[in-house]
């Protein structure tokens, strides 16, 4: 179990830096809100999966898939956990 969450968080950790600061930028352009900054995460976080998984480092799916994470599965968590922190943002 923690060696899973160990995977996920080196697969997420590129991720999660990049899509906050640019949350916290385009939020600080739109009017800094917990909502713009929900909304600007959902829509960076999946963005950055696709510019850094599936175009720059494509050949790293094959490390995660001999852990048991699948392209699918990762995809479905990037969407959900996007879509969690927005949800939580708007109850802020």
């Amino acid at each position: 179990m923690v060696k899973n969450i160990r995977i996920l968080w080196i697969f997420y950790v590129k991720l999660l830096i990049p899509a906050v600061l640019f949350s916290l930028l385009m939020n600080a352009l739109l009017g800094f809100t917990a909502d713009n900054f929900g909304l600007c995460f959902l829509v960076f976080f999946p963005a950055f999966h696709y510019l850094i998984y599936e175009l720059r480092f494509k050949n790293e799916y094959f490390f995660f898939a001999n852990f048991g994470f699948s392209r699918v599965f990762l995809w479905i968590f990037t969407f959900s956990a996007g879509v969690t922190i927005n949800m939580i943002t708007k109850l802020i």
